[in-house]
């Protein structure tokens, strides 16, 4: 296994821009182009007193990110934090990147002192199961079926 490691981003660094192509290409869902994620990302990293974007490094290559945020866009359930948009790069998945990044996020959690953190998922239940979290409810989010997903820290 390649040797990974989770860094915040930061307003103005490069990373902040590669997070942005990211999320603006993954997340159809967000409908979001590039110019927006980049002006989103740079805003929400500019204060990491309630949340964080992390980017994952493989040997100084950065192979994904995660969110940890106060609120989830335009949630089903009244709840809070949120692990949110976990992107690996395809050549980087299943190597370990998505589990570091989980953890790490959990880990920045646990440093806000919250107890609880939740997520939406529509593909990775298995996923995250095997990570210790849990199905707390079907929902029907933006016309997908998802799970919300819980984990106790």
């Amino acid at each position: 296994m390649t040797n990974i490691q989770t860094f915040i981003v930061e307003p103005g660094t490069p990373e902040l821009a590669i997070c942005a192509r990211w999320r603006a290409n993954a997340f159809s869902v967000l409908q979001a182009s590039f110019e927006q994620e980049l002006r989103s990302l740079e805003l929400f990293a500019s204060d990491h007193t309630r949340g964080v974007a992390l980017i994952a490094k493989a040997d100084s290559e950065a192979v994904g990110t995660c969110l940890l945020v106060e609120a989830e866009i335009e949630p089903n359930h009244d709840v809070s934090p949120w692990l949110a948009g976990l992107f690996v790069v395809p050549e980087h998945r299943r190597k370990g990147a998505g589990a570091v990044l989980v953890r790490a996020i959990e880990d920045q959690a646990r440093q806000r002192e919250f107890l609880r953190l939740y997520l939406y998922t529509t593909e990775a239940v298995g996923f995250y199961a095997k990570l210790g979290w849990s199905v707390l409810d079907r929902t029907n989010w933006k016309g997908l079926d998802t799970a919300l997903m819980v984990r106790d820290l």
